[in-house]
């Protein structure tokens, strides 16, 4: 496949993905919830990630990290760096950091993989 038709189907070395997160924070106040997201996206930005998401159903936060570079894709050491980060905080009851997934197609990936 040429080059030209990977880039526009997101294929090969133009594949993008990202990993889903969860969280539930402690029973925070307005201003505490708002001073922890802004340290988590702090925390994100720092390694060139970003985060998708919000707030769902009891409080509970979801969402995506994807690397803010286009045709980049976040890596183990990022999924670690997140993890580390929510497992030293207290105001976080739970946590989960999921599976890598392709953003633009539905299936799981590796982004070392050939499309």
């Amino acid at each position: 496949m040429k080059k030209r038709i990977r880039k526009k189907l997101n294929l090969g070395e133009f594949k993008e993905a990202g990993f889903e997160i969860t969280w539930k924070p402690q029973d925070l106040s307005e201003v505490d919830l708002d001073k922890f997201l802004q340290e988590f996206l702090d925390a994100v930005e720092s390694r060139g990630l970003v985060f998708g998401g919000g707030c769902s159903h009891e409080d509970s936060w979801e969402g995506v990290i994807i690397r803010s570079k286009r045709y980049c894709c976040p890596d183990a050491a990022d999924k670690e760096f997140i993890s580390d980060w929510f497992k030293n905080r207290t105001d976080v009851k739970e946590y989960s950091v999921g599976h890598d997934f392709d953003l633009w197609y539905e299936s799981e990936c590796c982004c070392d993989a050939e499309a």
